[in-house]
């Protein structure tokens, strides 16, 4: 068959118009549990049930697709204005489904899996929202930007928390090492492994968190594996901006490390239990209190 080029310009100006016809094909996110997910277009009603997940929604302009989410997620102030579903004694599934949401963000750390699996069972989409790292909450920011029709701003956001990480590596990779305990609660005795974004935090200012190598993300631990280790620091953020009464309790050990060189402290757990943009506020603040201690110690030795 012959084609005269008068036919082969409407052939393909017909099959351009067809192309541009075809429905868009989407696109695919992989959430913290290693699954993907595919997605037609973004997404406008999302219910959060951690308060990471509802700060790293605003912190891309996606404040506006939160629909529901759980107590204690307070910042922005915008967050305060969502409705709440629930949360650490609890979810309210009956108001989740009510809010009829595109995506659920689930935090296994924090929910109960009873629960996670309910809402499954019930058809709804969750997404894990799980940063252990800052290249995760960095991944996180690009990955809910993307998910709310926000990629750009999630982009941008991404690339500001990996440039502040660079310039504190640059700034404390060389310092001294000071063997640090996070104590997370005093009843049970409570901390942190290696595997957590406090403990990245710890590492980044030239720390070494002495339960890094233990199995479990929030051990509890006993007070002789405390006094074995000889932390040079110590510190803590308790459930407040108050410090908590318990950090002192470290003075009853004189002989300790970290109490001969006055290095018991606090830091806002706002600032430094949840993987958002903000935890880079608590990281500065850990590092120049690591500088403090390395202070001392130099003091002490002279």
């Amino acid at each position: 068959m012959q084609w005269n080029g008068l036919t082969k310009r409407r052939l393909s100006a017909m099959l351009a118009l067809m192309w541009l016809a075809l429905p868009a094909l989407g696109f695919t996110l992989t959430d913290d549990s290693g699954q993907q997910f595919q997605f037609e277009k973004p997404v406008k009603r999302i219910v959060s049930l951690m308060p990471h997940g509802s700060e790293l929604l605003f912190v891309v302009d996606a404040g506006d697709r939160l629909v529901g989410t759980v107590d204690y997620s307070d910042y922005p102030a915008a967050a305060l204005k969502v409705p709440r579903v629930g949360g650490y004694s609890g979810l309210n599934i009956e108001r989740i489904v009510a809010l009829q949401p595109d995506v659920v963000l689930a935090w296994p750390e924090g929910n109960a899996n009873r629960e996670l699996q309910r809402l499954r069972e019930l058809g709804l989409t969750l997404f894990v929202s799980d940063p252990n790292s800052y290249e995760g909450i960095a991944r996180n920011l690009e990955t809910l930007g993307a998910l709310a029709g926000k990629a750009e701003q999630g982009r941008l956001q991404a690339a500001e928390v990996r440039r502040q990480v660079a310039e504190l590596r640059q700034r404390y990779q060389q310092r001294a090492s000071v063997r640090v305990f996070y104590q997370v609660w005093h009843e049970p005795l409570m901390t942190q492994n290696g595997d957590t974004f406090i403990s990245r935090a710890i590492e980044l200012c030239g720390g070494r968190n002495v339960f890094a190598e233990l199995n479990i993300r929030a051990p509890q631990i006993s007070l002789e594996a405390v006094l074995a280790a000889n932390p040079e620091a110590i510190v803590a953020s308790g459930m407040g901006a108050a410090r908590p009464e318990w950090l002192d309790e470290w003075q009853r050990f004189p002989a300790l490390a970290a109490v001969q060189s006055g290095s018991l402290y606090h830091i806002h757990p706002d600032l430094f239990h949840r993987p958002t943009p903000r935890f880079l506020q608590g990281t500065r603040q850990l590092c120049q209190y690591l500088d403090e201690t390395r202070q001392q110690r130099a003091a002490h030795q002279q």
